[in-house]
């Protein structure tokens, strides 16, 4: 598995270089490798935005697989826009409640910072 993990390159935050806060997709990465891992707390504390899609992403999953084996219209499994509308909510919603506790308070769980 390590050697998978150093064939992806890895990019820096432009937004946290510059600004010294969090974007709202940071630990974005490490939410996902916590949920591969099964460590579910952890991923919701790293970014509740990927547990969030996971979740739809299965949603929608069920829906389409109704569908395709022909057993229902599989219409209470379609997309809403309240799902859109959630998740943008959460993934800035997140991102600014994190960012005010690391600017105000210095809590930064991730550590990257202190």
């Amino acid at each position: 598995m390590d050697k998978i993990w150093r064939l992806i390159p890895v990019f820096p935050c432009v937004f946290k270089m510059v600004t010294h806060l969090y974007c709202p997709a940071c630990g974005g990465t490490r939410a996902a490798i916590a949920f591969i891992q099964m460590d579910f707390l952890t991923s919701l504390k790293c970014n509740p935005i990927f547990m969030y899609l996971v979740l739809i992403g299965g949603w929608l999953g069920i829906g389409a697989l109704i569908r395709k084996t022909g057993k229902g219209t599989g219409s209470f499994f379609r997309f809403r826009m309240w799902m859109l509308y959630a998740g943008l909510a959460l993934f800035l919603g997140f991102g600014i409640l994190r960012d005010i506790g690391l600017y105000f308070y210095h809590y930064d769980y991730l550590g990257d910072f202190y």
